[in-house]
């Protein structure tokens, strides 16, 4: 699958992003197809302490380019049921190199006094980042 020859980069974030992420360890699969499931250790917001969270990939499909992963387990599970991100990469007309990427978060609340996981969109925000310009570097 093509999706899942990139997501061997995905364990690359311990590298393009030191500072925040510290390590992950695949707990089940291959580490890059559906059903795996991954710890990731990392340092989030301006606080700077350690967390852990566990991932599960749910979805690949290489004709849509889109992967879904669902949170599984961390700190956020106790205020939502569920945590799920889609990521679809749409190709450029005229431009066979680059893809518009569109990342969603779609979850639940425990309860209705439980806020919107803004900070998991700016945690997303500071990853989507720090991989564009990785990638630029490279360019």
């Amino acid at each position: 699958m093509i999706l899942s020859k990139k997501l061997d980069s995905k364990i690359e974030l311990t590298k393009v992003l030191p500072r925040t992420h510290k390590s992950v360890q695949i707990l089940a699969g291959d580490g890059k197809s559906v059903g795996t499931v991954r710890l990731w250790n990392f340092v989030s917001g301006t606080t700077n302490a350690r967390r852990k969270t566990t991932e599960k990939i749910v979805s690949m499909d290489d004709e849509s380019r889109t992967l879904i992963f669902s949170l599984i387990g961390g700190e956020a599970m106790q205020l939502y049921k569920t945590i799920q991100y889609t990521m679809s990469a749409a190709p450029i007309k005229g431009n066979e190199q680059s893809c518009l990427v569109k990342w969603t978060l779609d979850y639940e609340k425990q309860n209705d006094d439980v806020p919107p996981p803004n900070h998991l969109v700016e945690f997303a925000t500071y990853i989507i980042e720090g991989i564009a310009s990785h990638l630029l570097k490279k360019a």
